[in-house]
Parts: C-alpha cells; sequence; structure tokens
C-alpha cells in the first residue's frame, strides 16, 4: 500500500507557491496605502491563514494514518 500522500503534499506546494505570488503581488500594486506596521500584518495574517489551510488540508491524511498502527 503507498504510504505516501502524494496528493497532500503537491497542494501543499501549491499553496505556498500561490502565498508568495501574493505576497510579492501585494508588495508590488496594493500596499502603497498602508504603513509599514500594516503591511507587517497583512503578511502575518495572510500567512496565519495560508497555514490554516495547508494544516486543514493535511487533517485528514493524518486521522487515516494513525489509524493504520
Amino acid at each position: 500500500m503507498n504510504d505516501v500522500p502524494v496528493t497532500p503534499i503537491a497542494l501543499s506546494i501549491i499553496g505556498v507557491i500561490a502565498w508568495l505570488v501574493f505576497i510579492l503581488l501585494y508588495a508590488l500594486y496594493w500596499s502603497s496605502g498602508y504603513s509599514l506596521f500594516q503591511n507587517i500584518i497583512v503578511t502575518i495574517v495572510s500567512f496565519l491563514i495560508a497555514g490554516l489551510v495547508i494544516g486543514l488540508m493535511w487533517m485528514p491524511w493524518f486521522h487515516l494514518s494513525g489509524e493504520r498502527r
């Protein structure tokens, strides 16, 4: 049986790349009207949201891998 979680790995990589693209676009186009503090907060909050989405995506795999042992 294949124990490598290919789908969550691929989606995690895509999620990280999408977050980096968002931060780059935000820094280049949308951040001019905000202060440095606000830009840092946007970066931190977007990082937390991306981490939450990726973590929730991994939850079913961790649940299933725990039952097999």
